[in-house]
């Protein structure tokens, strides 16, 4: 039995969050956008991606459309500040927080429709985004994981 098209929808804008990693508006923005490059409606595009889960085959355009907005969101488009010109935090900030965002994208990833879960893990990417000055999601994930490894 297919899901309801609300639900797909939210499942899969929870699991985009998890895998770009993006907050709910951006992971929206990025079904919106694999959906018009595949030409399939969003809810359409949404129980694909929650028939792939379960194992059952997705369209290859849909795939791959994702694949394509997906990348595009963990393409940051401003330039990084050249490390020397910013205030960088403290490194056990940066490991708390991670700590917090790998726990929250787990929860996420578990439940992908729901809000409680979602609401955490847009939290700590917002805290990531603040400590190491990064607008783009996937690149403050990136750089704070750098910065914690040393």
């Amino acid at each position: 039995m297919p899901a309801r098209p609300k639900e797909a929808v939210a499942w899969a804008v929870g699991t985009l969050m998890a895998m770009a990693p993006a907050p709910a508006c951006e992971a929206e923005r990025i079904l919106s956008a694999a959906a018009a490059q595949a030409g399939l409606p969003e809810t359409l595009l949404a129980q694909g991606m929650l028939a792939d889960s379960r194992g059952l085959p997705a369209p290859a355009r849909a795939e791959r459309a994702l694949r394509q907005a997906v990348q595009a969101a963990r393409t940051p488009n401003a330039p990084n500040a050249p490390p020397a010109s910013r205030l960088l935090p403290l490194e056990a900030d940066v490991e708390r927080a991670l700590g917090r965002f790998f726990d929250a994208r787990l929860r996420l990833a578990a439940a992908p429709a729901d809000e409680a879960a979602r609401r955490a893990f847009e939290d700590c990417l917002f805290t990531l985004g603040v400590l190491m000055a990064e607008p783009c999601a996937y690149a403050a994930v990136h750089d704070a994981v750098q910065y914690a490894e040393g």
